[in-house]
């Protein structure tokens, strides 16, 4: 019985001990975004999970050349984000198209690799 012990002890001891790194393998990827909120996500095939943070805002400038858009956005809560102006790339440099200062749209993110969010949909609010 007194074994039993020791092997349970020296259980308890290793996973208490585990860095914050090995108790977390199963979490990359989500960086310090909290839960809840809206947020829409799809398997993007072998590079795992690409979360896409939903989004409304005013756009104040479009440079189709460059492929980014100002954008005055309500908060992101899920991201924990006031709202704030800021330019954002756009992905499909073809979103830009017909999008004009002043309009209203509804439009996605997502964080890249380098850590630096893009728009990945951009529509006018209907």
């Amino acid at each position: 019985m007194k074994s039993f012990y020791t092997i349970a002890t020296l259980l308890c001891t290793f996973t208490v001990s585990l860095p914050a790194s090995a108790a977390t393998v199963h979490m990359q990827g989500m960086g310090n975004m909290p839960m809840g909120g809206r947020v829409a996500s799809h398997t993007a095939g072998t590079s795992g999970t690409v979360n896409h943070y939903m989004a409304h805002g005013r756009i104040n400038r479009v440079n189709e050349t460059t492929g980014d858009v100002n954008i005055t956005h309500g908060p992101i809560k899920i991201l924990n984000w006031p709202g704030m102006t800021m330019s954002f790339p756009v992905l499909n440099k073809a979103a830009l198209s017909g999008l004009r200062p002043g309009e209203t749209v509804d439009f996605d993110l997502a964080k890249g690799a380098d850590g630096q969010y893009a728009i990945t949909r951009i529509v006018p609010e209907k």
